[in-house]
């Protein structure tokens, strides 16, 4: 008995025989880009580690500097000449006392020209020392004045330890202008247990920034290979002091004077660091100083890019797969409908077209199928594409009709909006006028030199600002009929521009005022045009999305006999195909919300009502000018005789 193994179709064997190469390439294209990412990402972090690291050591240099002025300033004073000569002994504790504390000195000490303490600032009972052999006291007996970072002898620290302890120290001489140097002072600030200096430099670079309940940094001060000051804790929670620097760290810096840059294991994390020797005023390395950067901050960014980057491969992947399978699909399809279409006939159904773009005989058979259902399927068609035109053009109007109910709705809300405001606007202006008036009485009866007069003052100043505005706003939202008398169409604009421009959108707009003085009076209702302005003004703020700048303009026309008002904004302009409908009721360019197509349409009934014109020239990109033109009150008391 003889079986038949299972066969793969075309269509399976192409798209297998694709998914092996794509999945080759885009394996080692993921592989490349995940090694470029992770590459870059340590190298910015390596670079991060330096730029902390100069930070840190600029901190580090400043606090040096500072005690080196200190003392040079300290040492300068005659107090300390008249102590060293015996003159004047009373002044120098109180002196040296408020240097060391305005300072932030651990120890200041005076010496004589041989070296020898002659008074502690901390511990004036003790003066017993000798700290001749310091380099910076030897340098400051010599008449120079030196700054150094120093590991002093118990003795001289005073600290109470029996142990030496490094200290940032400076020293100046004490000189007279007869003899010259007759002694120095120096001090310093020890760094064994003073966290100060780290944690300035921690929360400078850091600012508090925390990885996983860990500092996302660390700051380190070193004697020799212990560290001294630091922000690293024990697993304790406690600062990591006394613990030692690696070994390979060790011997690069203190023994071969080296800066050393890498990836460090310090107490219990690994950090990216950087540690650089600190040498005394001889130029021998005593210590170091670190900066390090949490790897693990850096590695999550790295794993999350990484992780990202695998998921776009994967989404692109499945993507191309679905094209691949498309577009093979499109190719072996035309087989595949052969069947289908001989099963059809077979059937009596004329309605399956066979489609195959490829040359050859299966092209040729295809085509002599589809030439057989051409007549049926195109009448078909023709009604089919009736219908859907139809349906269409009902969807059409059904959705205009639609927009227009919308627009009208806006429109009754926006009224009754305005009725609101003005009822409101009416009722606040009675309690404004009662605050007027009390203050105002109050302020009477109040003698001049009453320091609250000022603010009271202030108070009707404001109050009589609010009854403007109020005052403004009613007059606006009467909407009774036409008042027509003369008006000076620089006031409307100056009253319309009052309304709006204390409003939010107005605080990024710039109003430049361009307008012509004794302009002629027009015959208008001082209302309607208030509304006209308005209009146009909140079409050019919407246009310039907030910020801009908007230039108002009158002329007299005297060749015309009228009055033209222009308003110009640097919006973003009207395209040429919306020119000629600008003014029709309920068109608008702006986005569905944000307007009802009414305004302009508004106030283009009223100029004309009024006997005038208005026009729009517009350039996109360029901004829009709106000018209205009026005839001038004589002119128009000629035409209606």
């Amino acid at each position: 008995m003889r079986f038949s193994s299972p066969r793969l179709s075309l269509k399976a064997r192409l798209i297998w025989s694709y998914l092996v190469i794509l999945g080759i390439g885009g394996l080692a294209t993921s592989l490349v880009g995940s090694w470029i990412v992770s590459s870059t990402i340590m190298m910015q972090a390596r670079r991060a580690v330096d730029h902390d690291f100069a930070t840190a050591k600029t901190v580090y240099e400043q606090q040096l500097q500072t005690l080196r002025l200190s003392v040079e300033f300290a040492a300068s004073g005659t107090v300390l000449q008249r102590y060293l000569a015996g003159q004047d002994p009373a002044p120098l504790a109180p002196y040296l006392e408020r240097i060391r504390q305005d300072a932030g000195f651990d120890f200041l000490s005076l010496v004589d020209r041989t070296g020898h303490i002659v008074f502690r600032a901390s511990q004036p009972h003790r003066l017993a020392g000798d700290a001749s052999s310091l380099s910076v006291v030897q340098e400051a007996l010599s008449g120079k004045v030196a700054a150094a970072t120093e590991i002093l002898p118990a003795g001289l620290l005073g600290n109470g330890d029996a142990s030496a302890g490094m200290a940032l120290m400076a020293a100046a001489p004490v000189t007279s202008t007869s003899t010259g140097p007759v002694g120095a002072l120096y001090g310093g600030i020890v760094l064994n247990g003073n966290f100060r200096i780290v944690d300035r430099v921690w929360e400078l670079l850091f600012r508090g920034d925390r990885f996983k309940d860990v500092d996302s940094g660390s700051v380190t001060i070193f004697q020799n290979d212990r560290r001294i000051s630091t922000n690293v804790r024990t697993g304790a929670g406690e600062r990591a002091v006394g613990t030692p620097a690696a070994r390979e760290v060790a011997d690069a810096v203190l023994t071969r004077g080296e800066i050393w840059r890498g990836r460090a294991f310090i107490v219990k994390d690994w950090y990216i660091s950087e540690y650089a020797p600190i040498r005394n005023f001889s130029g021998k390395v005593i210590g170091m100083l670190s900066v390090g950067v949490l790897e693990s901050t850096y590695t999550a960014i790295r794993n999350q890019v990484i992780l990202s980057f695998f998921g776009i491969a994967t989404a692109g992947f499945l993507l191309i797969l679905g094209i691949t399978y498309y577009m093979i699909h499109n190719i072996t399809r035309p087989i595949g409908e052969m069947v289908t279409a001989t099963h059809n006939i077979i059937a009596g159904r004329f309605d399956r077209e066979v489609r195959s773009n490829s040359p050859g005989e299966i092209a040729l058979l295809a085509e002599s199928f589809n030439a057989m259902l051409k007549s049926l399927r195109q009448m078909r068609a023709d009604l089919e594409e009736w219908g859907r035109t139809l349906e269409e053009k009902v969807k059409q109007r059904t959705a205009e009709l639609v927009a227009m109910q919308a627009r009208v709705a806006q429109s009754e809300r926006l009224a009754s909006l305005g009725m609101l405001a003005a009822g409101v606007a009416h009722e606040v202006n009675n309690p404004l006028g009662g605050i007027l008036a009390l203050t105002v009485l109050t302020i009477e009866d109040m003698p001049k030199e009453d320091p609250n007069r000022e603010n009271l003052a202030e108070v009707i100043r404001q109050t009589e600002r609010c009854r403007d505005i109020v005052r403004g706003l009613l007059e606006f939202s009467r909407q009774s009929k036409a008042n027509t008398e003369p008006v000076d169409l620089n006031k409307v604009l100056q009253d319309t521009l009052a309304l709006v421009e204390k409003q939010a959108m107005f605080f990024n707009i710039g109003v430049v005022w361009n307008l012509e003085p004794q302009l002629p009076r027009v015959i208008a209702d001082r209302s309607q045009f208030q509304q006209v302005f308005m209009n146009i003004l909140m079409n050019a703020v919407q246009a310039m999305k907030e910020r801009g700048t908007i230039t108002i303009a009158t002329r007299h026309n005297s060749a015309g006999n009228s009055v033209e008002a222009s308003i110009s904004d640097t919006g973003q302009g009207i395209p040429p195909e919306a020119i000629d409908r600008i003014f029709d009721p309920f068109f608008t360019t702006k986005e569905s919300g944000h307007g009802t197509g009414l305004g302009l349409s508004i106030a283009y009934g009223i100029v004309t009502t009024h006997r005038g014109t208005i026009s729009v020239q517009s350039e996109v990109g360029n901004g829009s000018t709106f000018t209205i033109r009026m005839p001038v009150e004589a002119q128009v008391a000629l035409e209606r005789e």
